[in-house]
């Protein structure tokens, strides 16, 4: 990237790629060019002005449809309009209050997702036909929702499009993304222009991202992680974007062999991703093509171990970045280089300013804990219309992130804590990060999260949920904790549980957490020592994806279950493991496509 960032900039990168019929997207079996992102653009901002679109107006984006997604939310960029991109799993009740909350004049919603929704307006909708993304253009794929004398492509079929208008303010809004908050009071991340491309400067400077960069990632893009770090990115410096299909453990060989197949310079995935590929993965030269450059972590911490081994493995360079839907994406970078923050640590900050302030505001020294601040051209102004929110967590413009660190002597922070994540046990503080980080290293838990429960007689008690890879038990674990905490800090229970709850961008739900622990359903789903090994596998599935064992049955699979994600796939068969108390072979583990087969796995009759 030779030029400062701005929405002109944006648009003639767009223009010199489609010029040299670069592609922007690829996806398994299909491109999408930056000529056809041209076009759709420019039929997107015909389609605004159609639907009377005021500056500035608000775009809510809810398909599953890729292409139609991003050529919706970059049309709307580039024009002065916010889109807001939701998931296509967002539940009902959270798309009506979001909907609510921001009133959008234009809803572009797969057709699957209306039915039900009667409060959908029809004049504001534009239904998506389907998920496909093979299209001749993305008026195709939409037509008008509810009656009308003309379909959509009708009223539209003799209109020119129009270049985007790319004269957005420093000030105006990008988009809003909502990661948080309640169904009923839903919390929208305001991101400017200013916020969204000095981050984009940034990252491009620090990886090395250039026009003939091809970045590997798969996360949802309704995530600040895939939507920033994914097409705007590719965008921003007018190289490729590699989309594969969603990460799942029967297909991880085919996942992993794409990076190569593509001609990957950039893998970008979160740490639970990458415990997998180090479990699981056959090879060790998925990333050997001499232009793969980074191995790169986000959403959470990367565990020591788990970062070594994957240098060690692989023989590329690792990094892990810190930063908060409020940064847009990152603050914080660790890896190879003096200036990023060593293994171990969230990172040194890079073009944005960090204070360690104590809890009566005044600032921490070296080595003394302290709570996160940060300010600077890529941190959010706040939250779409709710003042209390930003006012809790901002103050003179700097953003409190309620994580607790201690700045190193190299100028590197290693995270100690969050606040409202503190456990006051008897008047003890005890961090849940600090009991994590013991577990993890027992060398049977591959998962963690430990957390507070309400208790009569001490206020608090520490609760801790592993999910193993080999057999430990309550006590086994617990003693283990006692040889590296204080008594005090020792967690009073210890749940082995199928799988950690986590939301889409792999991040552990706690609040979900603590309601599952507090109601006792992590019980043992099945009897390993029963002789109905079909009625085991049914049981330990039925807690895994926590639905009724009823609906399932052994033909039940990844297609038929909705819950059956990738992170669920992988908890079924650790989950299997512990109680059968018996290890899966990777070449077996990564066949498994449905519970019959599953079955056949843990029989030998496979």
């Amino acid at each position: 990237m030779t030029e400062h960032l701005d929405s002109h900039a944006l648009q003639r990168t767009v223009e010199r790629r489609a010029a040299a019929r670069a592609t922007f997207i690829e996806w398994v079996d299909e491109r999408y060019s930056y000529r056809s992102l041209v076009d759709d653009v420019q039929k997107c901002c015909a389609l605004f002005d159609v639907r009377g679109l005021a500056r500035g107006a608000r775009i809510l984006i809810l398909t599953g449809n890729e292409r139609i997604a991003v050529s919706i939310f970059m049309a709307a960029l580039l024009d002065g309009h916010v889109p807001i991109m939701l998931t296509p799993e967002t539940p009902g009740s959270r798309v009506k209050a979001i909907a609510k909350l921001t009133k959008p004049a234009l809803m572009v919603v797969d057709r699957s997702s209306l039915a039900g929704q009667d409060w959908i307006p029809p004049e504001r909708v534009i239904a998506v036909s389907a998920a496909s993304r093979r299209s001749d253009g993305i008026l195709d794929r939409l037509w008008r929702a509810g009656p009308a004398k003309n379909s959509f492509e009708d009223q539209l079929r003799d209109l020119s499009g129009r270049q985007p208008r790319c004269d957005s303010k420093p000030d105006d809004l990008a988009y809003v993304l909502f990661t948080s908050g309640t169904t009923s009071a839903p919390k929208g991340v305001m991101v400017t222009h200013r916020n969204l491309f000095a981050q984009l400067e940034t990252l491009s400077r620090v990886f090395a991202y250039d026009n003939t960069s091809a970045i590997f990632n798969g996360m949802v893009l309704a995530h600040g992680d895939g939507l920033v770090q994914g097409p705007v990115l590719a965008l921003a410096n007018g190289c490729r974007l590699i989309r594969p299909p969603a990460f799942s453990a029967p297909t991880l060989e085919q996942h992993l062999n794409l990076v190569r197949a593509k001609r990957a310079t950039h893998f970008i995935t979160v740490p639970t991703v990458y415990s997998f590929i180090d479990r699981y993965a056959r090879h060790a030269d998925y990333f050997e093509a001499d232009e793969f450059i980074a191995l790169i972590s986000v959403a959470a911490k990367l565990e020591n171990q788990l970062w070594r081994r994957l240098e060690d493995r692989f023989g590329r360079p690792v990094y892990n970045m810190y930063g908060l839907t409020e940064t847009v994406a990152s603050a914080l970078y660790a890896g190879p280089g003096p200036d990023l923050g060593p293994v171990g640590t969230i990172g040194k900050p890079i073009d944005i300013d960090i204070r360690l302030v104590r809890p009566d505001g005044t600032p921490a020294s070296e080595g003394e804990v302290g709570e996160i601040w940060l300010h600077g051209e890529n941190v959010s102004p706040g939250y779409f219309a709710n003042l209390a929110a930003t006012a809790e967590r901002y103050e003179g413009g700097w953003l409190k992130t309620g994580d607790l660190a201690i700045r190193r002597s190299d100028g590197a922070y290693e995270i100690r804590g969050r606040i409202k994540t503190i456990i006051m046990c008897g008047g003890f503080l005890i961090n849940p990060e600090e009991l994590d980080e013991v577990l993890m290293s027992h060398p049977a838990v591959v998962e963690v999260a430990s957390v507070g429960l309400p208790d009569n007689d001490f206020g608090e008690i520490a609760v801790s949920a592993v999910v193993l890879d080999t057999a430990a038990d309550e006590f086994e674990l617990t003693e283990y904790c006692s040889r590296f905490l204080e008594p005090a800090m020792v967690p009073k229970r210890v749940f082995v549980v199928p799988s950690i709850p986590r939301g889409d961008a792999g991040k552990p739900q706690l609040e979900q957490l603590r309601a599952l622990l507090a109601e006792s359903i992590w019980r043992e789903g099945a009897d390993p020592a029963s002789s109905d090994l079909a009625g085991v596998i049914l049981n330990i599935a039925s807690q895994t994806f926590r639905i009724p064992v009823a609906v399932l049955s052994l033909d039940s699979s990844p297609q038929t279950v909705a819950r059956w994600d990738s992170f669920a796939h992988i908890a079924l068969i650790l989950n299997v493991e512990k109680h059968l108390q018996k290890r899966i072979a990777t070449a077996d583990a990564l066949r498994i496509d449905s519970l019959r087969k599953l079955l056949e796995v843990v029989s030998g009759t496979s």
